[in-house]
């Protein structure tokens, strides 16, 4: 049941960040929650805001993909932080491909890939 909620909400957010390149609070922030209670993996969910609040300030990403990240956290737990890593890498990857490295990017399609391999862990 976790697992079908947790796809449905990376499922919205990428359409939302692809369409509008804005990840709702009034979404997001319940969903915390939500995965929070439903999993108990609180330590992650905080980790995985810092680590994110640490990037915004660098201006690495942008506010809704803390918060976005703060979610997969509530949900993945400690996998988390790898699909974390692997969503860089995929970023990374498509930017030197497309050659796009100026201009709005939505962050939440990668997030949502990069999460795929940890979903069954």
């Amino acid at each position: 049941m976790t697992l079908y909620i947790f796809i449905i909400l990376m499922l919205l957010f990428s359409f939302t960040d692809i369409m509008y390149l804005i990840i709702p609070n009034w979404i997001v922030l319940p969903a915390i929650i939500f995965g929070g209670v439903l999993t108990g993996h609180w330590i992650s969910t905080v980790s995985m805001f810092c680590i994110g609040a640490y990037l915004f300030r660098k201006r690495l990403i942008c506010g809704g993909d803390v918060k976005l990240m703060a979610m997969v956290g509530a949900f993945l737990g400690i996998w988390a932080i790898p699909a974390f890593i692997l969503s860089k890498m995929l970023i990374l990857w498509f930017r030197n491909i497309t050659e796009n490295q100026k201009g709005a990017l939505p962050y939440a399609p990668f997030i949502g890939i990069a999460c795929v391999p940890f979903l069954f862990l």
